[in-house]
């Protein structure tokens, strides 16, 4: 990679964390792109030369954001051998993540942003990859026998997306709290009755792991949308 290339990654990713941190503190229809350029410590000429308007920038905030946390939750996945446990350890990667990374906060909340028409993609990818994993723990004799997968999978979707916009910088140890008592009191009427000694709610040292490796690890964003469509059940 030559030294010009590093420098538009570089200045790419300024810009782009300079918005995550305005629309994180802001909504969508206040923030205004001289204030992000200015935080960018750039010219709004400059900002247009990379994207033409806001939206375009909130857009990449969004691509960026989902490369970051389907990649994290593809590491959590892998290192699982349990689906209930994946499924525990994962909604915890990512509250952890939504908490340390502002890109990932901003563009979980752009996304589901009906003042720009968000598409929510990250929702209905979440909502696959709790159902595959459902669907599997039920195949494996791991779930009880009396749950609903449709009604059980809206039930975990709506919990764990809400705990996650909720999210503000700094916060990894009240979300980590705040999941794990979710899964203490789920849990018990979701596994089956042999299985619930091994499950720990409160997130296994995969959860460390993986955020050990989201931060050091460059986001690929080929990679990131194989994830994505693992995680859906779609490769």
């Amino acid at each position: 990679m030559g030294l010009q290339q590093e420098r538009a990654i570089r200045t790419r990713r300024r810009m782009l964390k300079a918005a995550a941190e305005l629309f994180d503190r802001e909504d969508y229809a206040s923030a205004r792109l001289s204030d992000i350029s200015a935080r960018a410590n750039m010219s709004t000429g400059a900002l247009h030369f990379h994207f033409a308007n806001k939206e375009e920038l909130a857009q990449a905030v969004v691509s960026e954001a989902r490369a970051v946390l389907w990649r994290a939750a593809r590491l959590a996945y892998e290192k699982n051998s349990d689906p209930l446990q994946a499924l525990t350890d994962i909604s915890h990667t990512l509250g952890q993540l939504l908490s340390w990374d502002v890109v990932s906060r901003a563009g979980l909340r752009l996304d589901n942003d009906r003042s720009r028409k968000g598409q929510e993609q990250f929702i209905r990818a979440w909502h696959a990859c709790v159902q595959r994993l459902l669907d599997r723990a039920r195949r494996e004799g791991s779930l009880a026998p009396h749950v609903q997968l449709r009604s059980i999978t809206c039930a975990v979707v709506a919990a764990t997306t809400g705990i996650g916009v909720l999210i503000k910088g700094g916060e990894g140890d009240r979300i980590r709290l705040a999941l794990t008592g979710f899964w203490q009191g789920f849990l018990p009427g979701l596994a089956a009755p042999d299985m619930l000694g091994d499950l720990n709610p409160g997130g296994t040292d995969v959860v460390d792991h993986v955020m050990r490796a989201s931060r050091y690890l460059p986001i690929d964003g080929d990679d990131a949308l194989g994830a994505q469509a693992a995680a859906s059940g779609r490769t």
